[in-house]
């Protein structure tokens, strides 16, 4: 995948995914160059501020607690991706079948933003980070409606629409509960 064409698939059917969709990577091989090295970062990012932003984001928790905490994060994540692929495999089988890893491959990249935006977490500031995330979780929307397009070539259809927004409420909830995961234990 060229890397300048990343940006430009939150936007458009028509830059990075025909490239992407002549390849057929198996879910392992998906999971190990993309879902497994993306979803270490929010991680490290959260022992990062648990090391050295503690007193901005939650003074009273043990950096041990910290680390379970990611470490539940980690699983949870993954356990998400490899749902989504399930998701996306059921909502498009109904007009054609649909190979799990295809789904997987567009649950892999879909959270792409949303991991990128832990970065923020370099600057202490909640409300920051809160803003890059939702600004992250809208490009994550943009990957999947494009991804579904793209891919699956609906031609910018009703029915890519209303497949985009189911799979993106379905994943919007459970992002809402991965960060709970994370958020809920620190109060």
């Amino acid at each position: 995948m060229n890397l300048m064409n990343a940006p430009k698939m939150i936007w458009s059917s028509h830059e990075g995914w025909p490239e992407l969709a002549r390849q057929h990577p198996s879910v392992m091989a998906t999971f190990f160059k993309v879902v497994l090295p993306l979803s270490l970062l929010p991680v490290a990012m959260i022992l990062y501020a648990a090391t050295w932003h503690r007193a901005v984001y939650a003074p009273d928790t043990t950096l041990m607690n910290w680390v379970w905490i990611s470490l539940v994060f980690l699983v949870v994540e993954w356990g998400c991706v490899f749902a989504m692929g399930w998701l996306i495999q059921s909502v498009e089988s109904r007009d054609h079948p649909l190979e799990y890893r295809d789904g997987f491959r567009l649950a892999a990249y879909a959270p792409i933003p949303i991991w990128l935006s832990s970065l923020s977490l370099f600057v202490p500031s909640p409300a920051l980070n809160v803003v890059v995330a939702l600004l992250a979780l809208l490009a994550s929307g943009g990957l999947i409606y494009h991804g579904l397009d793209g891919w699956f070539q609906h031609d910018e259809s009703v029915t890519t629409v209303s497949r985009a927004y189911t799979i993106f409420s379905f994943g919007a909830l459970i992002w809402a509960l991965v960060v709970a995961i994370l958020v809920v234990p620190l109060l």
